[in-house]
């Protein structure tokens, strides 16, 4: 028999799949972990409670997609949209709703299908199924929601048009008058839903008009009126019709890039790109195709590709049902309509998940949601990959439903990825890339978590659980100062034993005061519970356990690698910092020592804590956990093993 020794140092790759249980010989096994349960991950390398949720408000059950509204730094909201409905709740204020409007166009089905974009106080939504929505701040708790509406300053709209018709169907006029006339097709053409909607007509003489359409005759024949007369009546094929319409469909997504309001693609034009003037952002006028007028693109591939989303990053990134492209520039110049090109880079296809800037690139879920991918530009081959970031840890990526980035915060350096499954839980991801870290982590509450949004670089979650036999949804901020779900903080200027979470009733919750756990309790019917303790203090909220399984350490020995053979764990030694509670396979961790004075509430430790252990078995893991919500921090294991 060998007694060994196994350091993990750090553990920077995260939770591994399953399906890398034999690769001993790579670096993600040595610095990764088999299982990576509501820790986070450090910079240095280390491991963390994660943050528990401050409960902030209850909230209808209804499902809801979350999306930011940042004025600057003071003033900044969080949109709930839900069937119909948008509630806006000023962070300043975030117990309660700030306004409601009602009456939307957006449904049920459409909901998480919203595609926004934010320029100053003014937001576009988009979907291809409703007219374009702008909604405006107009004070510090007052929005409108409007019908977007493209520039007509000089008689006529300026808004994008196309001929859905084919190419040789002529269109004549009655007269060269402005007055009301009929125009005729050469071919059926015409419904009752085009009256209203408007035509642009280039006469003989290349000269643009615009017709308004009046009434409907006939499928081949409407009233409509002229806003300057043309050169003759006579007929052409020169005409297209308005793109966007409840005939034609609607935007399907929505970007600000470069000076410009970009549209991808509509409903019937699923492909195409509709570029505004540059700093006119609803005016769509491609007028004789100068530098700074309306740019509108076609994207020619052999397959028609529904663009789902854009970023503006590096360049203008261009997700499709098939494939991924940018509009590159030529020496740093702006896109004009004459240097205008779309460049397919690769061949994944993007679903409806919302991309997100992270870490220098632009993270998007593939079409078949089979992987995470990043979007990032190579100045070697001066083009993008798309490689994925989930191929370590693909096994805690489910359905994901949404995808939200946080840079460096007040109380973190590190930036973090979180992706929303379907199930609940939260797949988080860390990257640095300067020092090829990266890794993911698995976040589990007690119920699920639904909906997800960076505000200022804090992270707002909407969770969904059953209280005291009913579904109760919450909105809840993720906060590295607490260690609770659901939770709140409250003080009293006098010790006492009674205290009230009222959104909790009827339910098992966990006690913190300071840097003591005070343990369980079952409130009441109105939430009310009284502690064995007088505190002035408490945290209370729903406990969650943070989990560290170490991967099966392995050797080569005299005989060969030890693959395979029983082993037992003899000892362990703990890195720990800013410690107050920690179990490693079932053995707590003595933090004070009989000399500790016990009349002052403990310290955390920052120390080394070794534990001797019994027992042979065919992996020889490491399970390190806590019971208590205290903080934990663990920079590394060195792990004393006999095989």
């Amino acid at each position: 028999m060998a007694l060994l020794r196994q350091f993990y140092t750090n553990f920077t790759a995260g939770e591994l799949t399953p399906l890398l249980s034999s690769r001993m010989d790579s670096d993600a096994y040595k610095n990764g972990a088999k299982t990576l349960r509501n820790f986070r991950m450090r910079a240095q390398g280390g491991i963390t409670r994660r943050g528990g949720c401050q409960y902030l408000q209850t909230l209808s059950n209804v499902g809801y997609q979350m999306e930011s509204y940042v004025f600057d730094e003071d003033e900044s909201y969080i949109l709930l949209f839900s069937n119909t409905k948008l509630d806006i709740i000023d962070v300043t204020g975030l117990t309660s709703i700030t306004q409601t409007i009602t009456s939307c166009p957006w449904t049920t089905a459409m909901i998480g299908q919203l595609r926004v974009t934010q320029s100053g106080d003014t937001m576009i939504i988009v979907h291809p199924d409703i007219a374009m929505q702008k909604l405006t701040r107009t004070s510090a708790s007052n929005f409108t929601l409007a019908n977007f509406a493209f520039d007509s300053s000089d008689g006529f709209v300026h808004q994008p048009y196309y001929k859905f018709s084919a190419p040789d169907v002529t269109l004549t006029p009655q007269n060269t008058s402005t007055n009301n006339q009929t125009f005729t097709a050469s071919a059926s053409t015409f419904s009752s839903a085009w009256v209203g909607e408007e035509i642009e007509f280039t006469d003989e003489n290349l000269k643009v008009h615009h017709i308004e359409v009046i009434a409907y005759l006939s499928a081949t024949t409407i009233t409509g009126k002229f806003d300057t007369a043309p050169h003759n009546s006579n007929g052409v094929d020169t005409w297209k019709e308005q793109v966007f319409s409840t005939r034609n469909g609607f935007a399907r997504s929505v970007m600000f890039h470069d000076q410009r309001l970009i549209f991808g693609g509509s409903r019937d034009l699923p492909n195409h790109l509709f570029f505004s003037k540059v700093g006119e952002y609803f005016n769509f006028d491609v007028g004789t195709g100068l530098d700074d007028q309306s740019i509108q693109v076609q994207i020619a591939e052999n397959q028609v590709s529904e663009i789902k989303s854009m970023q503006s990053f590096r360049h203008l990134a261009v997700f499709t049902s098939e494939q991924e492209l940018y509009c590159p520039t030529i020496e740093n110049r702006p896109l004009t309509p004459s240097t205008i090109s779309v460049k397919k880079q690769t061949s994944f296809g993007s679903g409806e998940v919302q991309p997100a800037e992270f870490d220098g690139a632009v993270v998007f879920l593939t079409k078949s949601k089979g992987a995470i991918r990043e979007f990032i530009y190579s100045d070697i081959s001066q083009a993008y990959n798309s490689d994925s970031i989930t191929i370590l840890s693909q096994h805690l990526i489910g359905t994901p439903v949404d995808i939200v980035a946080q840079r460096e915060a007040s109380d973190q350096v590190e930036s973090y990825l979180y992706s929303i499954n379907s199930d609940g839980n939260i797949a988080v991801f860390t990257s640095i890339r300067k020092e090829k870290l990266q890794g993911w982590s698995l976040y589990e509450t007690q119920g699920s978590f639904k909906n997800i949004v960076n505000v200022n670089r804090r992270i707002y979650l909407i969770s969904e659980r059953t209280i005291n036999s009913s579904t109760v949804t919450t909105l809840e901020l993720l906060d590295n100062n607490y260690h609770l779900d659901s939770a709140i903080k409250a003080t009293h200027g006098s010790a006492k034993t009674s205290w009230q979470i009222a959104h909790l009733p009827n339910t098992l919750v966990h006690v913190k005061s300071g840097n003591y756990s005070l343990g369980s309790y079952t409130t009441d019917g109105s939430g009310n519970l009284t502690l064995n303790s007088a505190v002035d203090e408490v945290e209370i909220g729903i406990n969650y356990t943070p989990t560290l399984t170490t991967l099966p350490p392995e050797f080569q020995l005299q005989d060969g690698i030890s693959f395979g053979q029983k082993r037992r764990i003899v000892r362990a030694v703990l890195d720990l910092n800013e410690t107050l509670d920690v179990k490693a396979k079932g053995t707590k961790v003595l933090i004070r020592r009989v000399t500790s004075n016990f009349a002052n509430q403990p310290d955390a430790i920052t120390a080394r804590k070794e534990i001797y252990f019994l027992g042979w078995s065919n992996e020889g893991t490491v399970t390190v956990t806590q019971d208590e919500p205290l903080p934990i921090g663990l920079n590394g294991i060195l792990l004393e093993v006999e095989v």
